[in-house]
């Protein structure tokens, strides 16, 4: 078994992100409505409680813009199965 390893491009890795966000802005059209906004925010607030380094401490003070550039991933069908639900947590 053989492993290539693709050398990191930072122009490249900087032109996908670009790309991803323009996707996402067109996917959550700006401004938010009020489902998405707590839905986004819900999730985020998940993953904090899980541990999620990903999501800044300062998450529920963002505008639209920064939800969907920053956070809008939690919305992506990869994440339902952690997230779509009722989160319940029991100390």
């Amino acid at each position: 078994m053989s492993l290539t390893l693709k050398e990191y491009d930072p122009v490249e890795a900087k032109k996908e992100m670009d790309l991803e966000i323009k996707k996402r802005r067109k996917q959550y059209p700006i401004p938010l409505d009020e489902k998405t906004r707590k839905e986004i925010l819900r999730r985020c607030q998940i993953l904090r409680i899980l541990g999620d380094d990903g999501i800044g401490s300062y998450y529920e003070q963002s505008s639209d813009q920064e939800l969907i550039d920053r956070y809008s991933w939690v919305l992506d069908k990869e994440h339902d199965r952690l997230l779509k639900d009722e989160f319940i947590m029991v100390i």
